[in-house]
């Protein structure tokens, strides 16, 4: 309206009806040819230096909040409805575009997919993060836990504990209801999803929630996973800004980084490893244009779920935590109230046992097993004590990472777990069935065996 009018208004004017609709497609073109070329009438070879296209976008969005016929598209015949909604309008802004295409325009400030690469890279930076106390777990969590879900930063910081439960049919997994997020405006938007462990520590989302809430001050504790939900984006922001402007931090190609790359990046690395652009749709959670059909179908869908939640897991696949057979010190009362004591508060006894899994295992790695530290020095030393003080022995890993492949049985998600000796005797172990499989399945584990094992022993190199 200034534009228009040539002088500026109050922020606290409101403008009648009858002037709003005075208000016609020309007006909204030369006011984004001004914004975007710096002139309301530009030359055919005017460039748009001032303005991408994408900021016009928003401005007709915005200018088009106000019209008093916002539903209705503009008749040129009768001169009538919402300007913004005009051929006039959609060619400025494709113009621009074009412009863009050319390199002739605003460089793009957009956040570019973090490649698989660089995540890894970043996850090291973070994990050697001296004097950074605690929130360089806090970091690696939500990163790693962002990365799993297809998430946006916020929807982390407004991720609360009671979001979480125990898979009734899958035991060492867990199921998470993202409740507050962007596209999440009713009850069916938020299904239940699946958080697997990983074969790659640093990828583990378990382990890093573990780890988090730890190392987390007890009287910091709150509802909410990570913190403060108003201004805790800010802190994980202001955390991967300095990795990104570190020298230690290495760019596999020219682009923006920031928090959004982290979903950006999860979402290209599921589709480049063959997933399918719906069950990547189902894990990011995005809104999709809704039939009938959708109301009759449950909006919690487990195996393509559960796909590619194994998938974000990393090249060396998901796994679950479970103790070795025959293993006798390790109990219940040692996990919940000398492991994972944090846990217990904030999650309850049920998911502490399952998050004290995870620990247990990374506390008995030996020393120089991995070139980075997977767990406090500190949260170790407490760890063995107890492990010790039961009759445990510090050179026996009583916690196995057993790899799993997601299967789907009909309408019934399998995790099959694939074991080293399955090859062997040609057993198949299941988490949720003691169901016998045929010879085909057998096979079938056999040689995910193998390939299981020739990626760790690829990794291990």
């Amino acid at each position: 309206m200034a534009f228009r009018a040539g002088h500026t208004f109050s922020t606290d004017i409101s403008f009648s009806q009858d002037t709003l609709l005075e208000i016609t497609p020309d007006d909204v073109c030369h006011w984004m040819n001004f914004r975007a070329f710096g002139d309301a009438n530009p030359a055919e070879d005017a460039k748009p230096v001032n303005a991408r296209a994408s900021t016009l976008e928003y401005a007709k969005k915005a200018i088009s909040s106000f019209m008093p016929r916002r539903t209705v598209p503009w008749d040129p015949i009768r001169n009538e409805g919402n300007p913004t909604r005009s051929e006039t309008v959609n060619a400025v802004i494709k113009k621009v575009k074009r412009c863009e295409v050319r390199r002739e325009g605003v460089q793009s400030a957009a956040r570019r997919p973090i490649e698989y690469g660089e995540f890894l890279n970043l996850l090291d930076q973070v994990h050697t993060g001296n004097g950074k106390g605690s929130l360089k777990y806090l970091v690696c969590a939500v990163l790693t836990m962002q990365w799993h879900l297809i998430a946006r930063i916020d929807d982390m910081m407004k991720l609360k504990f009671d979001s979480f439960s125990c898979s009734i049919h899958h035991p060492g997994s867990l199921i998470c209801q993202l409740r507050w997020s962007k596209n999440i405006s009713e009850e069916r938007d938020a299904p239940e999803q699946i958080v697997l462990g990983s074969m790659d520590p640093r990828l583990c989302a378990l382990l890093n929630l573990a780890i988090h809430v730890e190392m987390t001050d007890k009287a910091a504790l709150s509802p909410f996973v990570f913190g403060n939900p108003q201004d805790g984006d800010r802190v994980v922001r202001r955390f991967l800004q300095d990795v990104f402007e570190g020298t230690d931090f290495h760019k596999l190609k020219a682009g923006n980084l920031g928090t959004h790359s982290m979903r950006k990046g999860a979402a290209t690395y599921g589709s480049r490893t063959g997933l399918p652009k719906d069950y990547v749709n189902r894990r990011g959670r995005w809104r999709t244009r809704k039939s009938v059909v959708d109301v009759y179908i449950d909006n919690t869908q487990p195996y393509p779920d559960a796909i590619a939640a194994g998938v974000l897991a990393g090249p060396l696949g998901p796994c679950c935590y479970v103790l070795k057979d025959g293993v006798q010190v390790v109990t219940n009362d040692l996990l919940v109230k000398h492991v994972g004591p944090a846990l217990k508060e904030a999650v309850g006894e049920e998911m502490a046992r399952v998050l004290a899994l995870p620990l247990l295992w990374a506390a008995l790695v030996p020393r120089g097993s991995f070139d980075y530290e997977i767990i406090p020095a500190a949260l170790k030393r407490r760890i063995i004590q107890a492990y010790l003080g039961v009759g445990g022995k510090e050179d026996v890993n009583v916690v196995e990472r057993v790899p799993i492949h997601v299967v789907g049985d009909g309408a019934q998600l399998q995790l099959v777990e694939v074991h080293d000796n399955a090859g062997e005797n040609g057993v198949l172990d299941r988490q949720n069935g003691g169901l016998t499989a045929d010879s085909t399945r057998k096979e079938f584990a056999s040689i995910h065996s193998q390939l299981f094992s020739l990626q760790r022993q690829t990794a291990n190199c």
